[in-house]
């Protein structure tokens, strides 16, 4: 073979060698490359697997914090379920105590207004009684404003008289102390640092203690101090309606105060019972005979008398406030009588039995 076939046979060797390293470096390459793609598709699949696992583990915590929820939710609407049944049933409770309240208070209006008419008619008076007396008040700034009601506004020739009733049983000191009055009281209730106006009612308990109250050898004790006092009300009550008597009147006849205790169940201690009540004192009379003598004595004071006019303009006054108004002697005719025709579906009641008859001397 000449050279020139040497060379050609060297020249394809030469190629065939290097086509076959070329394909096996392919070969490792291509096998390379599919590693790492195995390697990739292998932690994508394992990252895929942990995304999985996460999401659902998230999905299972959801679920279980939607369960509380659930079971929070729930528990605090039974919660408040419970709740509103009790402050539902303690204010039906409460709405029971205050109607009843509201019955008794009206039943004992009831009692004192026919008391006081039957005394009115014993003694011969002229003049009207407003009952259940209502007034506005406004203290200070306009927004303060407040409503007063007045059990009973007598009013004759004789003047105004306030009447606070109270239909308390027991044995009641009103401005007295208990150890003052008897030293029987000295070991049951401390009364030391009792100051004037006060009124103590020690009673037999007839039901659950209420603030205000303390227990004393078995028997309840009720204070009333300061403003809370029968007297201390119907004194304010008495500057509450000679203003507006001013406002509306232009003028207003000096008012005097009385407190009623009228039960006949109840022992009345007071160092004020005696004489007409001054000008700071309110009459404290117990029983419609302690009344009587009370008016006997009004009737008889030698203080300017009002006249036929002002008693008709101040009995209107009173009904505009809605008060029950009552004309009796010279007022059972004229403008009071047409007041007292109205109606009232509360307060109009056949008048109460006679009571005692009018005291002599």
């Amino acid at each position: 073979m000449d050279t020139q076939g040497w060379v050609a046979v060297s020249f394809v060797l030469g190629a065939a060698v290097a086509v076959i390293v070329a394909l096996v470096f392919r070969a490792r390459a291509n096998k390379r490359w599919k590693a790492t793609l195995d390697e990739r598709e292998n932690a994508a699949e394992a990252e895929r697997k942990a995304l999985a696992a996460e999401a659902e583990r998230a999905h299972a915590a959801f679920d279980e914090r939607q369960r509380e929820l659930l079971r929070t939710t729930d528990a605090r609407l039974e919660q408040l379920a419970q709740a509103h049944d009790q402050e539902l049933q303690r204010r039906q409770m409460e709405l029971h105590h205050h109607q009843q309240q509201a019955r008794r208070s009206l039943e004992y209006e009831l009692i004192s207004r026919a008391a006081i008419l039957q005394g009115c008619a014993t003694l011969g008076l002229d003049g009207v009684l407003a009952t259940n007396t209502c007034i506005l008040v406004e203290a200070g700034l306009s927004t303060n404003r407040y409503v007063t009601q007045i059990d009973h506004v007598l009013i004759t020739t004789a003047g105004a008289l306030i009447v606070e009733h109270k239909r308390w049983r027991g044995t009641i000191f009103d401005g007295i102390r208990p150890s003052a009055a008897s030293t029987s009281y000295k070991n049951l209730i401390d009364d030391s640092r009792l100051d004037p106006p006060f009124a103590v009612q020690i009673a037999p308990r007839s039901g659950p203690f209420r603030g205000g109250e303390e227990e004393a050898g078995g028997l309840v004790v009720r204070t009333h101090l300061g403003s809370k006092s029968p007297r201390k009300q119907v004194r304010a009550q008495a500057v509450h309606l000679s203003k507006h008597l001013d406002e509306h009147l232009g003028g207003a006849p000096w008012i005097e105060t009385c407190v009623f205790y009228s039960s006949s169940d109840a022992t009345v201690f007071t160092e004020t019972r005696a004489g007409t009540a001054q000008e700071d004192k309110t009459a404290v009379v117990a029983g419609e005979r302690e009344f009587l003598d009370l008016l006997v004595r009004r009737e008889r004071t030698t203080r300017e008398r009002l006249d036929h006019d002002l008693v008709e303009r101040m009995a209107a006054l009173l009904h505009a406030g809605g008060a029950k108004i009552d004309g009796f002697g010279a007022f059972s005719r004229g403008p009071a009588a047409l007041l007292a025709s109205e109606v009232n579906p509360v307060l109009d009641t056949p008048p109460a039995p006679a009571m005692v008859d009018a005291p002599t001397g």
